[in-house]
């Protein structure tokens, strides 16, 4: 649909959730997939289901600038080029208010949520240069427009990520390298998995889940939460030629939830 045969894709956080949805889009539309997470498990599943070859799975820890140099240059020993950057990887690390969350937790959050999309932005760009049609995309949040009063510090780092999106896209329009962000509102996730299994005392783990989404799902126009697949058809056309004079630009995919005319 998009002509995406054998472009060479860079993904973080690709193990679980919407890096898993956009993991298994691209490979189907013919892309060529190196994918990240912290863990190997997650990357095992997902390789038995992605369609393709010579895609790249790799196990690191993105929060430090080791992991990040191990896995690009993990990428580009079978890649030898990049044509998308999808900087995915993002947590809130601790559901807490700003009374509760410590130098260490502001710290963790700056490095996970922004850093690990600054420093692999950086390792990427000589090579996304090099590409006919070089694409970034930042998975950032609704949280950066509308923050609440929990989790402040990931709320500013998604609204850093955004700034960065523009900033970054002024910096390589010269390079016809296009940069866009993506919002997403309440999708469902492995963080909203996990509250669901804490809270799931005399009710199943599902039923749990169920009414999860469908309290979440009332305040939403659309009446339901998001899936990670949701993402999936935006992140295809971001990454598409069909998208060649599209940049510096949020899209927010929330079901309706924030309304934002502008």
């Amino acid at each position: 649909m998009y002509s995406l045969k054998n472009r060479k894709v860079i993904l973080t956080g690709a193990a679980h959730g919407i890096g898993r949805a956009l993991a298994l889009a691209f490979a189907k539309e013919g892309a060529q997939v190196a994918g990240c997470s912290r863990g190997w498990e997650g990357l095992k599943s997902l390789s038995k289901e992605m369609e393709g070859s010579g895609h790249v799975f790799f196990a690191a820890d993105l929060s430090n600038s080791k992991g990040i140099h191990e896995f690009f240059n993990e990428a580009q020993k079978v890649f030898n080029g990049i044509d998308v950057l999808i900087n995915n990887v993002g947590a809130v690390l601790k559901l807490a208010n700003f009374f509760e969350v410590s130098d260490e937790d502001w710290d963790n959050s700056f490095q996970v949520n922004l850093m690990s999309a600054v420093r692999l932005s950086r390792l990427s760009i000589p090579e996304l240069r090099k590409s006919s049609c070089p694409r970034i995309i930042n998975i950032s949040s609704i949280a950066a427009s509308h923050p609440q009063d929990i989790f402040p510090h990931y709320n500013a780092m998604k609204a850093a990520l955004s700034n960065f999106t523009v900033s970054l896209a002024q910096t390589l329009a010269e390079n016809k390298i296009c940069v866009n962000s993506i919002s997403p509102g309440p999708v469902w996730s492995r963080s909203w998995e996990q509250e669901a299994e804490s809270q799931a005392n005399t009710s199943s783990v599902e039923e749990t889940k169920k009414n999860i989404m469908d309290q979440t799902g009332k305040n939403i126009p659309l009446k339901r939460m998001g899936m990670p697949e949701d993402l999936a058809g935006l992140a295809l056309f971001l990454a598409s030629e069909q998208s060649s004079w599209i940049t510096a630009t949020n899209f927010v995919v929330d079901g309706g939830l924030t309304r934002n005319p502008f």
